[in-house]
């Protein structure tokens, strides 16, 4: 997997946030997160990325509850996804 296939595979059913952050926008941060080879530095990166997607959301009109929801979804697609890249970059976790 490429990082170019990962931010697709991140992003695919992100339409809610791709539409109140933009694209660039959470294409520049995920390919960030998925450039970054420490585990805890991509972590840290997420949770920023997270906190402003729900911030993001909820300045969209979505409830609280259902940003949050949403956003950790996506936080759990950027996570696992960066998993899988980097396990088979070899790259260390």
């Amino acid at each position: 997997m490429k990082i170019e296939e990962a931010v697709t595979a991140v992003t695919a059913e992100a339409s809610a946030l791709l539409s109140c952050l933009g694209q660039p926008v959470i294409a520049y941060h995920v390919t960030a997160i998925m450039s970054e080879a420490d585990f805890e530095h991509a972590r840290e990166m997420q949770l920023v990325l997270m906190r402003r997607s729900i911030e993001a959301l909820v300045d969209d009109g979505l409830e609280g509850v259902a940003a949050e929801h949403f956003a950790s979804q996506f936080h759990g697609r950027v996570g696992s996804t960066w998993r899988l890249l980097h396990r088979s970059d070899g790259a260390p976790h």
